[in-house]
Order: C-alpha cells, then structure tokens, then sequence
C-alpha cells in the first residue's frame, strides 16, 4: 500500500495465536443470532445449533475466509469516481463520519444536527479530495420522523453525491428500497445485481451476538452482491475480556462469524473486516477514544486480517474525546490516524470531523482532519530513492556555496511538496496583518467557501426528477 513499513504490533507466533483463539470462540462459545433465517444457514450447511447459537467449526469458518475477496471494485455513479478495496492500494480509503448527534461550528456552537447540516456535510464529503466514499450519517437531522427519515436521508445523500456510497442497516424492505433508489439516480435498473456500489456498516451486539436487523440487512447486501463492513466496537473491560489480546479475538471471532454468514449466503460477496473496539474509562465505564491502547487492540486485528486472511480491512481512526477543535482533539487524532493508517487499513471512517467520542460532527474540524489525512497520505509515501531521485549530477553542477533556489530542477518539482491547507505557514508580520486568525478561524472561513462553490445537486435535471418521482419529494 506504501513505501513506509506498515506498523506491527504482533510477531508471528502471537498472531498465530490470536487467530487459533478465534477459531476456539467461534467453536466452543459460539454466537447468538437473532434470526432463525441466518441460524438456518448455518444449520443447513453443517453448523452445530443450540437454539440461536450457533457453533462454527474451523473448517466451515477457512472456506469462508478462503471465498471472501481480496480486493474488489466500488463503482460510483460518476464512473472517474470508482475505488478498489483491499489488496494494493495506494493509499487508504477515506469515509466520511457517521452518528453524530450534534453539529458544531464556531458561529452556531454545539446543537442538534438539522437536514441543512446533513445535506453541508454531505456537500462537504463530494468536494473533499481525501474523501472516497461518500454517505453514512454524518449528523443526525433532529427534525426528522422516524417514518420519514431513511427516505429523505437517502434521496439527499444521492443528490449531492456521485462517490461511492455509505448506506445504513434496516429492514429488508428499508435496504432494497434503497437500492432502487440508487438504480433511480443512475438511470440504470438492475444496475447493482453486477456492480458494487454501496457498502453497509454492521456491529455485532458485543459480546458475541447479532441482532435481527443487522442480520437481516447483512443477508439482503450478499444476495445482491453488495459490500458490507463488520465494525466491532466491543468495550475492553465492558463487552469484552480487559487485555488487549483477549479483546483483540473476541472482536475478531465476532467479525468472523459475520464473515462467515456473507460467504454462505453468496460466496466471493465483497467484505471489509474493520476491528474498531476501545479501552474505556474503566472509572465510569464511559466509551472514550482517545486511548492508545484501544488502537492497540484493533491494529492486532488488523494485522491479522490483512496478513493472514488477505482481506480487506477498516477502522476508526481520526477521533478525539475533545469537546471542541483545540490541542487535544489535534494530538488525539493524529494519534488515532498515525496508529491505524500505518496499521494498514484500506479504510478509515469517523475520520472527518468528530468531536466527543463521535457524539459530535464539526464543520471546521472537518478541514482541519483533511489537512491531517493529508499528511500522514504524504508520509505514508516514505523516501523515493531511485538514483535520479538523489540528484548527483545537479549536485555536482551546482558545487560548494551555489543555489538550489534558481536551479531548473527546482523550478520543474517544487509544486509537488506538500503543503497544508488550514496551517499558517507565513511569517508572524504576515500572519498579524492578516487578522491573527488561529487555524479553527482559518477552518471556518475554509468550509464556508467549499459550501459556497458547491452545485445545488450532483444529478441531471432528467435523473433528479426520476427520483424526486420515485421518493415523493
């Protein structure tokens, strides 16, 4: 995936064992499903069933690793736009966050997220140059019923997004309904059935279970060849056992299990394994995400999934516990992405904009998470060194005491350094006379431009109209 050396966190003979781990979970403990429908899978191809818990022997548990790709293709409507998860990347996917309660700006402080916040967040993603997927739920729109919400939600989200996409769990109904809609935008019926173009985030109910409607959501996705991502947000101490090497095989036989339904249902359905439990505040028992040692737990699955199962892997990563955008939500989301971007996720999520242990999306922190992205992308890429690249024969022709600064050689490549898009990089005189705006200053006034330069709507006047038909809107 990049030049640098991806972090491990477990050798050989330890990740080994945390893999035998899971396979003695899954074997002698078992997990709950709440759905006689995936209990019956399992049954019927030779699971061991007590009730609705179901034992998943190791032979059944490797074919189902065996059968999940490697890499596979997210087509977006606009086709320029399509990923490939997994195998060689260039670098991590990026995805936008998703759960938020509250939005958070400098004007408006912490509120209850609205539809006009939804749809700026949404705009915000399609604009985003590190943004691959689109979607999710970046904020919750308070306003909402619950008997409207997933419609109008979904019809925003397509309208102002031609990326990939990010859908939520619902009912059987709720997820083909959803499809339809996408298929709607697109002007292409049946369009899915060969295309991956949305991917769903399932959480086990940790410790070792399922619900029904994740369940059922998880089943719908591989009969119609679609992604699904098991996140695992198990509580170390809490829902799982206190070590990080316990926590790290419960979560992972938990995703497993998961892994091992989709590929009984439709063998090669495109899954993203995406370890993303925490150590807590064993004070309060609060969730909290700014503990090293919860990427500690995560980044052993990592290695485990991307080195010895050779599948796609996801984590959260860009969090902070800060209540506002300041020094502590800085050095905990670098913290966050350093770990788990090095650990060698293909993607990253909750990792634009959250505040609060994700209770909390922010406008400005939004930006400011792009400029962080961005930097650990331009380390990721290590030291090219090729012969050329060490420049002899320029420094040769240059000699003691010359100058680089008016060299062709310069001239040709100096666009290509890096360079921040919130930081401040100029002299104090010139940052003085310029207002003396800190970076959440200089954030704000960024977002509210990239809103002011976005389309009303990413769709033709023909292909709006379709879905506006077909939603009521």
């Amino acid at each position: 995936m990049a030049r640098l050396s991806r972090l491990r966190v477990l050798n050989d003979e330890q990740m080994n064992t945390l893999h035998d781990t899971t396979v003695q979970i899954l074997e002698t403990v078992g997990v709950e499903l709440e759905s006689e429908k995936a209990v019956d899978i399992f049954g019927s191809k030779g699971a061991k069933v007590e009730g609705n818990r179901v034992f998943i022997p190791k032979k059944m548990l490797e074919e189902a690793i065996e059968a999940a790709p490697e890499s596979f293709k997210m087509w977006g409507r606009d086709e320029e736009k399509s990923i490939i998860v997994g195998g060689d990347q260039p670098r991590p996917l990026v995805e936008p966050s998703n759960g938020p309660v509250f939005a958070h700006d400098m004007e408006g402080g912490r509120r209850k997220g609205t539809m006009e916040d939804l749809v700026n967040f949404f705009k915000l993603a399609q604009a985003s140059p590190v943004c691959d997927i689109a979607g999710a739920i970046p904020v919750e729109p308070a306003e909402l019923s619950p008997e409207e919400r997933l419609n109008r939600i979904y019809y925003e989200m397509i309208k102002h997004s031609d990326k990939p996409l990010r859908f939520v769990v619902g009912e059987q109904d709720e997820v083909l309904r959803s499809f339809e809609m996408l298929e709607t935008a697109m002007g292409k019926p049946g369009f899915l059935k060969e295309h991956t173009s949305v991917i769903v985030s399932i959480n086990p109910l940790s410790p070792l279970a399922y619900d029904r409607v994740p369940l059922e959501t998880m089943i719908t996705y591989a009969e119609h060849n679609q992604a699904v991502t098991l996140l695992s947000c198990a509580l170390a101490g809490v829902s799982a056992p206190i070590s990080v090497a316990g926590a790290a095989a419960m979560i992972n036989a938990e995703m497993l299990a998961g892994l091992t339904l989709l590929q009984l249902v439709n063998p090669g359905t495109p899954y993203v394994h995406a370890p993303a439990s925490a150590m807590p505040n064993l004070q309060t028992g609060q969730y909290i995400t700014g503990s090293p040692q919860s990427n500690l737990i995560n980044n052993a699955v990592l290695q485990v999934a991307i080195e010895r199962y050779k599948i796609p892997t996801r984590t959260m990563a860009g969090m902070t516990d800060a209540k506002v955008a300041d020094a502590q939500s800085g050095y905990e989301t670098m913290q966050s992405l350093m770990q788990c971007m090095l650990g060698g996720a293909h993607i990253i999520n909750e990792s634009l904009g959250v505040l609060d242990s994700i209770m909390v999306n922010s406008f400005e922190k939004f930006v400011m998470d792009e400029e962080m992205i961005s930097r650990v992308f331009s380390m990721m890429q290590g030291v090219p060194a090729q012969e050329e690249d060490f420049m002899l024969d320029i420094m040769q022709t240059v000699g003691p005491r010359g100058t680089y600064l008016t060299h062709a050689s310069t001239f040709k490549n100096f666009r290509s350094a890096w360079r921040p898009t919130v930081s401040c990089w100029e002299s104090f005189d010139k940052w003085e006379k310029a207002g003396s705006q800190d970076a959440l200053a200089r954030a704000n006034a960024k977002y509210k431009a990239i809103l002011a330069g976005c389309p009303d709507t990413t769709l033709t006047p023909e292909r709006e109209e379709a879905l506006k038909a077909f939603t009521g809107f």
